[in-house]
């Protein structure tokens, strides 16, 4: 088994969403379940990527800094197949060693925490098949439903391993899981076009609270106002500077360029992720784009990440 710094968070890149009746059932469970429990349900429910579910064990406390809709909208969600799949892997995620302590209202749940490599490259293959739902036949469907428990009991799935600490609050309903979010780095999201541009361009939101490790989803909008088809590239800039190395772009528009038809609006997405050793004093920083047309953009010293 290998050793490493283990982050549920990233252990699985698609997104799923849960189950139908599987939040009302987490819901029902979270009034007897001890921390332990709630916190096994609820780091399943997020390598599986399944944010609807993930939502149900999340604290008041974090629910009043960041709705429902804005944590949905930053984590997006597969459906079908690949729910399926994924939810066959989080099964497998095992907590070992489990450390118990509870402060008044408060737990902290240390563990030992096995879990499947989502990312190992045989099991993204099966992933990847099954984004192709929709033209696969049910014998097809049906053998990509038994590939994996069949390399699991084969031992050909790779079992990663490391320790997590987990907090928790008590609530009415139970124990349910304090993320953090008051205390997340502010990540301002801005945009501007260069003047020689017609282009209107903005994000969906201001601003989005990132705990460090979290991969979340940002969408820009552009529409070109002008009667003709224009090509644009944007610059990317953190600010300050000496924070850039903690910003990490996974999938951007920036990569890029992008070309609009008169009148055409597009959304863009930005997917990233704040550096697990983030410093501790950074707690705001500026996520901004300028576009460009292709003849005005500044190649030199550019870091269009």
């Amino acid at each position: 088994m290998k050793m490493i710094r283990l982050r549920i968070t990233l252990l699985l890149l698609p997104v799923l969403v849960g189950f139908a009746g599987l939040l009302a059932f987490h819901q029902w469970r979270l009034v007897a379940q001890p921390p332990d429990e709630v916190a096994l349900a609820f780091a399943q429910a997020v390598y599986a990527r399944d944010y609807t579910t993930a939502w149900a064990f999340i604290s008041a406390e974090d629910r009043e800094v960041k709705a429902r809709q804005v944590y949905l909208a930053e984590n997006s969600s597969f459906t079908g197949l690949e729910q399926e799949l994924a939810y066959i892997l989080a099964g497998w995620i095992q907590f070992t060693e489990t450390d118990v302590q509870i402060d008044g209202n408060r737990a902290t749940v240390t563990a030992h925490v096995k879990a499947p490599n989502g990312n190992q490259a045989e099991v993204l293959e099966i992933l990847q098949a099954a984004k192709r739902e929709g033209d696969l036949t049910a014998a097809e469907r049906q053998t990509l439903l038994d590939r994996l428990p069949a390399m699991y009991a084969g031992g050909q799935i790779e079992i990663l391993e490391g320790e997590q600490t987990f907090t928790l609050a008590s609530e009415w309903a139970g124990w349910r899981m304090a993320v953090g979010w008051a205390d997340a780095v502010v990540v301002e999201l801005t945009a501007e076009v260069s003047p020689d541009l017609p282009w209107e361009f903005y994000p969906l939101q201001t601003e989005v609270r990132a705990l460090p490790g979290e991969t979340l989803t940002a969408v820009y909008r552009a529409t070109n106002r002008s009667d003709q088809a224009i090509t644009g590239k944007a610059r990317h800039f953190i600010l300050p500077e000496e924070y850039e190395p903690y910003f990490n772009s996974i999938q951007c528009f920036c990569f890029i360029q992008q070309t609009l038809d008169p009148g055409e609006t597009i959304d863009m997405k930005l997917i990233f992720r704040l550096d697990y050793d983030i410093p501790a004093h950074v707690r705001q920083l500026e996520n901004k784009y300028v576009f460009y047309t292709l003849e005005t953009f500044p190649e030199e010293d550019h870091h269009d990440e």
